[in-house]
């Protein structure tokens, strides 16, 4: 099963399924501008929070541990991560880029506080990957979606996903996944 879980109001959709309220900040960038109702970083950071938990709340379920990052995208030089920390795009994270970032390869191994980070640095787009093991994979589309792919989910888990003020949604958004070898080749 595919759930999207994301910080959108389904009510707030019409009959095809697309978002209306234009007003709903979609980026980090969006902070300060006000046709997104002047967002601050403190919501900003509360939303990012609640996917980032949002995830582990899952794998806690799941009794998964780690999780292996496929069809990764580092477009970002060690300069572009600089002037991320100068900007504020990296505010209250901690990132080494020669560290953490430039040693990441398609069939890397996180454990849970990396995937956190991950995320994070995903929805702050410095990054890009999915996130799988053998019957679960996370995916992220554009303006702040989030797809994990996993059997049922049970009931308490989604109650305390949406408890964090995000809506998990089945079955939407079905997506086809490729897997790809340390080299980006398809497997």
């Amino acid at each position: 099963m595919t759930y999207r879980i994301t910080k959108f109001d389904p009510k707030k959709r019409n009959e095809e399924g697309h978002f209306l309220d234009i007003s709903e900040w979609t980026a980090i960038s969006d902070i300060g501008k006000s046709e997104y109702r002047n967002v601050d970083y403190e919501e900003y950071e509360q939303i990012e929070t609640a996917y980032a938990e949002s995830i582990k709340l899952i794998l806690d379920e799941k009794n998964i541990s780690s999780l292996k990052i496929d069809s990764l995208e580092l477009q970002d030089s060690f300069d572009d991560f600089e002037n991320y920390k100068k900007d504020g795009r990296l505010k209250n994270i901690d990132v080494d880029f020669n560290n953490e970032i430039d040693i990441l390869e398609n069939g890397t191994i996180l454990n849970l506080t990396q995937i956190q980070k991950m995320i994070r640095l995903i929805l702050r787009e410095t990054i890009w990957m999915n996130l799988l093991e053998s019957e679960f994979k996370i995916t992220f589309g554009y303006e702040y979606y989030m797809y994990v792919e996993c059997s049922e989910l049970k009931k308490s888990t989604i109650n305390r996903i949406e408890k964090k003020g995000l809506f998990v949604e089945p079955n939407m958004g079905q997506r086809t996944i490729i897997v790809t070898d340390e080299k980006g080749n398809e497997i």
